[in-house]
């Protein structure tokens, strides 16, 4: 279950979601023209009826994440807290993960040009076995979360060597 406390992303979230699975949807459909006219056109014997009906079913992926944006967007949440770092995702197929603060390695910030008109980031956490993803969260938030998730593993690394 997600805890009340836990933060959810801005909305302006969706709106990224959205602009990359139009342009993946316009990518799939430019790549399919392509191929119709390379090596398609005129000859529709039954090997090219299916490939055209798996490039069509291929290209109707970015249609079906576009209307799941709403679903991403509600039960994808985080929080912080002295001990570690949880992700919550997914209501139907839930999963959650947490990360210990003393665990963590490293800490970064990804911002693309999408992400960089709406003023958005995303926060990778590395630990030795694993990477964690917070996408699009604010600017401001995943500066002072970085800095915050450094300071916190350096501080909890600190107390597990004093034991």
């Amino acid at each position: 279950m997600i805890p009340e406390k836990a933060t959810q992303l801005p909305k302006t979230a969706k709106i990224v979601w959205l602009i990359h699975d139009v342009i993946a949807l316009l990518f799939l459909v430019v790549v399919e023209i392509i191929i119709y006219m390379l090596f398609l056109r005129g000859n529709f014997h039954q090997l090219a009826m299916m490939i055209l009906i798996i490039m069509v079913l291929i290209a109707t992926l970015p249609v079906i994440h576009m209307t799941l944006i709403p679903y991403f967007y509600r039960f994808r949440r985080y929080v912080i807290d002295d001990q570690a770092v949880y992700i919550y995702r997914g209501f139907i197929f839930r999963k959650s993960e947490s990360i210990p603060l003393n665990r963590i390695q490293n800490v970064d910030t990804k911002q693309g040009p999408i992400l960089r008109y709406f003023k958005l980031m995303d926060l990778s956490i590395e630990t030795a076995a694993h990477g964690f993803q917070i996408e699009a969260i604010g600017e401001v938030t995943a500066k002072k979360l970085r800095g915050q998730l450094v300071k916190a593993a350096l501080h909890a690394r600190e107390v597990a060597s004093d034991d």
